[in-house]
């Protein structure tokens, strides 16, 4: 049985790339720069909002770019919720999970990340939500994972991280962690394959039935 389980955010438990793409496409415009496609900010998703600001000004002036993450930050903080919502069956599975420990570690920068889940009534599920611009680095480094492990007492192999992208597959790899990755989300699956989780699952459904199948 898993006695801690671990949640990526963007793209795992919340569908937040529409107000992602606001926020973007807002900076952007204040910076003169012309509109992205949603698909296109989808793939800049992932590493942090200093990554996802450069890559969509495409550009490496870290004056821009440092102006682009002011401008960012001050029109996603008002509309973190406009449009994300948690993914069909998360509820589910955090209910499934209810009585082990349950933790999300996401390099999207706090408080961002706890008032997203705060907002949309899941925050109370989580004994700690780790932001990308907390005490450690950021994924796929492990030092949040492993830390939480460590805080837990639960050791890696009763441990199970729930991703979408190769950046959380990779955490869970350098943890010794079991890693499951969802297809739901931000990356493609070709990525996710090639990057070999443990299990591939394509939503929550499937994910709760395989838990309640092999007494996760």
């Amino acid at each position: 049985m898993k006695r801690l389980i671990v949640y990526d955010l963007d793209g795992t438990l919340v569908d937040t790339l529409g107000d992602i793409a606001q926020a973007a496409n807002h900076m952007l415009g204040e910076l003169g720069s012309p509109a992205l496609a949603a698909g296109e900010i989808r793939r800049y998703v992932g590493s942090g909002v200093q990554e996802l600001v450069q890559r969509c000004l495409k550009t490496d002036d870290s004056a821009r770019v440092a102006q682009g993450v002011t401008l960012f930050r001050a029109y996603y903080t008002t509309h973190l919720v406009d449009h994300s919502r948690l993914y069909l069956g998360a509820r589910a599975v955090l209910d499934h999970f209810r009585a082990r420990r349950q933790a999300v570690i996401t390099n999207k920068p706090n408080p961002h990340a706890s008032d997203i889940l705060r907002a949309l009534g899941v925050a109370d599920y989580f004994c700690e939500i780790v932001g990308g611009e907390s005490a450690y680095p950021k994924k796929p480094d492990p030092s949040a994972l492993l830390a939480i492990i460590k805080n837990e007492r639960i050791p890696p192999p009763d441990t199970l991280l729930i991703g979408d992208s190769p950046i959380d597959i990779e955490t869970g790899r350098n943890a010794g962690v079991f890693t499951v990755s969802v297809t739901h989300g931000f990356s493609d699956e070709d990525d996710i394959r090639r990057a070999a989780p443990d299990v591939i699952v394509r939503d929550f459904h499937e994910l709760l039935a395989l838990a309640r199948r092999d007494g996760w």
